[in-house]
C-alpha cells in the first residue's frame, strides 16, 4: 500500500497539484489525555471512567474527517497520590497514546486512589511535555483533566501550563468534581478559559444506572464470538488476547457500551492481532515464522496463512455488522426507557462527550 501511495504521491505531483505530504498519507488524528485525580475522594471518578471510556468512544464513531474516519489515540495520567514519588510531582503516566483501548481499560483498573497533594500545573506540564502529540495543525488534541482540590496548588504555575498547551493548540478543558459553590471551582473555571477549552462540574459520585434491554444477552453473545476472529502473534499475542478477555470482564453489565467500541473502527489491536496487523501494514506474513504464529496456522503453506486471514477477517466484519445492528436497537429501547427520567446531573461521559462534539466540529471534523 506505501508503493501505491507513494505512486499516487508522484502523480499528484506530475500535474502540478498541491497537495501535502500529510494529506497524502496520513489520516486525520484524534488525541485525547485523560488526566485524573486518584486522591481518596476520587473512587467514584476513577469508576466512572472505568464504566464510561466506553460509551465516550462509542459517542465518536460516527465522526468523520475529509470522508475519512480518524484514528483515535488515548492517553492516561493518574495524580493527587501518595503512592506516587513525590519528587515526581504525585503523578504517574499510565499509558502514552495509544490505539489499543484494551490497554487504557486496563490501566483504568490499575489505579487505587490514595491521599495525595494534587498538582494540576504540573500533571499538564508532565503531559505536555511526555506525551508524543502531534504536529499537523488539522488534527484534534485535547486534554482533559478532573478533580476537586485548588487548580493552583504545586511548584508548577497552572497559568503557564495552560498557555503552553493553547500556544500549541491544544484544548484544555476542566472537569470540577465537588460542590459548584465552592471557591476552589474559581482555577478550574480559569483554567478551562485560558486553555481556550471548556469548564464543567460534575457529580462525580453518582452510580450511573444500567438499563437491561432484550438485547444484552445476543451482544454478549456475539461479543464472544468477535473474540474468536482475533489472531494473537508475537510475543504481545498471548498478553493482548488475555487483555482481552479481562476487560469484557470488567466491563461487567457495560458489556453491551463495550460490545459497541468492539464493533467499530477505532477498535485496534495491532500489536498483537495479526489481521489488524497486516491491515496495518506492521508485519508481512511471509515472514513470519511458525514461533510467531498460533499453533492452528503452524505448518501452513503462506497460500494457506493468508487464506486463514482472509476468513477471520470476513468473519469479524460479519459480526461487528451483527453488534452494531443490535446495539443500534438497545440504544433506541433505552433512549425510550430514559426519556422521561432524567437524572439531570452530569457525569464524566457526557461533560466529555458533549465537549468532543463541540470541539470537534469547530475544527472541521464532522458528525454523521
Amino acid at each position: 500500500m506505501m508503493k501505491l501511495r507513494q505512486i499516487f504521491f508522484a502523480t499528484t505531483l506530475s500535474l502540478g497539484l498541491l497537495l501535502s505530504p500529510s494529506a497524502a498519507f496520513a489520516k486525520a488524528k484524534i488525541q485525547i489525555a485523560i488526566l485524573l485525580d486518584s486522591s481518596n475522594s476520587m473512587d467514584g471518578l476513577i469508576d466512572q471512567t472505568r464504566t464510561q471510556l466506553w460509551e465516550i468512544v462509542n459517542a465518536l464513531t460516527s465522526v468523520t474527517k475529509d470522508g475519512e474516519i480518524p484514528e483515535l489515540e488515548v492517553a492516561l495520567y493518574h495524580y493527587g497520590n501518595d503512592h506516587l514519588p513525590s519528587q515526581e510531582g504525585f503523578l504517574t503516566l499510565l499509558n502514552g497514546f495509544t490505539s489499543e483501548l484494551d490497554l487504557v481499560s486496563e490501566k483504568l483498573f490499575s489505579i487505587d486512589t490514595n491521599g495525595g497533594q494534587e498538582y494540576a500545573g504540573w500533571v499538564i506540564n508532565s503531559a505536555l511535555k511526555e506525551l508524543n502529540w502531534s504536529a499537523e495543525d488539522e488534527n484534534f488534541r485535547v486534554i482533559f483533566i478532573a478533580g476537586n482540590e485548588p487548580f493552583d496548588q504545586g511548584p508548577v504555575d497552572w497559568k503557564d501550563s495552560v498557555e503552553t498547551a493553547a500556544n500549541r493548540d491544544i484544548l484544555v478543558n476542566t472537569i470540577y468534581c465537588g460542590n459548584p459553590e465552592s471557591e476552589d471551582r474559581t482555577f478550574w473555571v480559569s483554567g478551562a478559559q485560558a486553555g481556550q477549552g471548556d469548564h464543567f462540574n460534575i457529580n462525580h459520585n453518582r452510580t450511573v444506572t444500567f438499563i437491561e434491554s432484550p438485547y444484552d444477552a445476543d451482544i454478549a453473545l456475539w461479543n464472544q464470538r468477535l473474540n474468536e476472529t482475533y489472531i494473537p502473534y508475537g510475543i504481545e499475542g498471548e498478553i493482548g488476547q488475555e487483555r482481552q478477555q479481562v476487560e469484557d470482564a470488567n466491563a461487567g453489565t457495560n458489556i453491551a457500551s463495550r460490545g459497541a467500541s468492539k464493533a467499530s473502527g477505532y477498535y485496534r489491536n495491532a500489536s498483537w492481532d495479526l489481521v489488524d496487523a497486516l491491515d496495518e501494514e506492521r508485519v508481512q506474513l511471509a515472514e513470519l515464522t511458525d514461533a510467531d504464529l498460533p499453533e492452528a496456522m503452524q505448518g501452513m503453506t503462506l497460500a494457506q496463512k493468508r487464506e486463514y486471514v482472509a476468513q477471520r477477517q470476513e468473519e469479524r466484519a460479519r459480526i461487528q455488522a451483527i453488534l452494531r445492528d443490535l446495539n443500534q436497537k438497545r440504544a433506541d429501547y433505552v433512549a425510550q426507557q430514559t426519556q422521561a427520567n432524567s437524572e439531570g446531573e452530569d457525569t464524566l461521559d457526557s461533560v466529555t462527550i458533549q465537549a468532543l462534539r463541540q470541539q470537534l466540529t469547530a475544527k472541521g471534523f464532522e458528525f454523521q
